[in-house]
């Protein structure tokens, strides 16, 4: 929160007051006019009722703040934390409000969301007019009371995934693995929030859990989609008894096959026995898509499973649209239907769900490959027109670097590398395929997510490439958009003639 020097130092000489001060002495200490205390009183009301005290006034005597000595003491260090106002984008503080407002349930003041973001409250009330508009689509209301403050009122559903959305755009992968794995991270409000409501040790204990477990039964996600199973169990533990107190239920509008049973019998007893969850009926349904979303593509088999076949069909059809309008052969690429029906599986059922995807690189890849962006978005959208979801572009740009991997692939070694990439199937197969065709020497061995990478022997490989930041030497790793620009290629040139020249030297 922002505070005036004025009204910082009437606060401060009111704070070592030891009884009550009129006007008069604080104009005389302070070196001002009376008029000037008084102009300054509006925002010293709102300061102290922000920490929950009072500034009780009597006549002839003058004024003092009344309260407990804790709220005395949070008045005290807002004075420390408010000499620099945070710098955080738009977009960060409206998320960072939603995040405090979806953590209360009941109104909060626009001081007191001032005083968490140290920033003014007219930047606060800017912000919550920008999210009554970026929320009307949300089936989540933001409800302003002028005596009481603000409140978010919803479907606890519809919170659960706007606070996960938040979540996910706002903490990067490899900051956030870090966190996990070694309990340090760099500078993030987000995570900052989340050890302060006490989700640090739950995440980790879900994290220990489920990432041998996913190595074990081989499940097929990436980095993203690993961060996003923690955030919902951890989500579904911290806000479990919100099901019970509101007598509200969790069912998604979308048909939920059985999860695979071993996942799910694990996952049950870990939140029987270490948080001592019993599931209520109400959300049963819900628990049974959690588990679902993330098992449920890796168990999809190629077989007579009509439902299975007529999405396989569907996809058939667009990659022929894609290729009779681009002019290239992607159905000689016999595994590119199956990938692209396993993730637009998902994506679909995500969507339908109410969980908004995010794609960083959708910029990039309309920028580098913008015509057949153009035809991938006109030809699904004509294929899957009955899926009664739109999907957003993010998720098509996601598509679309199926085909640019297709592409690479067809058009086609021997340095042995490692790549470690985190955006998803897709993007590995794009950058693998680049990778062997722009360098003959390179043969892409393995490609691991993020989460993996403890797991593997790295001295096996004699180069690792990753799109993501790693916690190794800069001489042990290239960092790597998974478009592989020019400034990337030109980096990794330097590395193999550095191994080759290394290679000549031991021989």
């Amino acid at each position: 929160m922002v505070i005036s020097d004025r009204a910082k130092e009437i606060i401060e000489y009111l704070l070592d007051a030891t009884g009550y001060v009129k006007v008069s002495e604080i104009a005389k200490e302070l070196g001002v006019t009376e008029r000037t205390v008084y102009r300054e009183m509006p925002e010293i009301n709102e300061i102290i009722e922000s920490c929950d005290l009072k500034l009780e006034s009597e006549s002839g005597r003058g004024m003092q703040i009344y309260g407990s000595l804790y709220n005395m003491k949070r008045l005290e260090s807002l004075f420390e934390e408010s000499k620099v106002e945070q710098n955080y984008t738009a977009k960060e503080r409206n998320d960072l409000i939603l995040l405090l407002l979806l953590h209360e349930n009941d109104y909060v003041k626009t001081q007191s969301l001032a005083i968490d973001l140290n920033t003014s409250t007219q930047t606060i009330r800017n912000s919550l007019r920008q999210l009554q508009n970026f929320l009307e689509n949300d089936d989540i209301t933001l409800i302003t009371k002028r005596s009481e403050g603000v409140i978010l009122e919803g479907k606890e559903i519809s919170k659960r995934h706007l606070l996960i959305s938040i979540l996910l755009r706002n903490i990067p992968l490899d900051n956030f693995f870090e966190w996990m794995k070694n309990k340090k991270y760099k500078n993030c409000a987000f995570i900052d929030l989340l050890i302060r409501w006490d989700y640090e040790d739950t995440l980790a204990v879900i994290y220990d859990f489920l990432n041998p477990l996913i190595s074990k039964k081989r499940l097929n996600i990436s980095d993203k989609e690993f961060q996003e199973f923690l955030f919902l169990l951890c989500i579904f533990i911290k806000r479990h008894s919100l099901i019970n107190e509101n007598g509200e239920e969790l069912k998604l509008s979308v048909d939920i096959p059985n999860p695979e049973q071993e996942l799910y019998k694990s996952i049950k007893h870990l939140l029987e026995h270490k948080f001592q969850i019993k599931l209520y009926d109400p959300e049963l349904n819900y628990f049974n898509w959690m588990i679902n979303l993330y098992t449920g593509r890796t168990h999809y088999h190629v077989s007579n499973d009509s439902s299975i076949l007529k999405q396989l069909d569907l996809v058939t059809q667009m990659i022929a649209k894609v290729e009779e309008r681009f002019g290239f052969p992607y159905s000689e690429d016999e595994n590119l239907a199956e990938n692209l029906m396993l993730h637009i599986n998902m994506a679909l059922e995500r969507i339908r769900s109410g969980m908004n995807v995010s794609n960083p690189l959708n910029d990039d890849i309309y920028q580098s490959h913008p015509k057949l962006y153009d035809i991938v978005k006109q030809s699904f959208i004509e294929v899957f027109k009955h899926s009664s979801v739109p999907v957003p572009d993010d998720e098509i740009g996601y598509i679309v670097i199926y085909f640019i991997a297709s592409m690479e692939y067809l058009t086609k070694q021997s340095i042995a590398v490692l790549v470690v990439c985190a955006s998803g199937m897709g993007s590995s197969k794009m950058l693998r395929s680049r990778l062997e065709r722009e360098f003959a020497e390179i043969d892409v061995e393995k490609i691991i997510s993020l989460h993996k990478l403890s797991e593997e022997n790295l001295s096996r490989y004699d180069l690792i490439i990753s799109t993501v930041p790693l916690s190794l030497s800069e001489d042990k790793y290239i960092c790597v958009s998974p478009l592989l620009n020019d400034r990337d290629k030109e980096e990794t040139r330097k590395r193999i003639k550095h191994l080759n020249k290394k290679g000549e030297h031991h021989e």
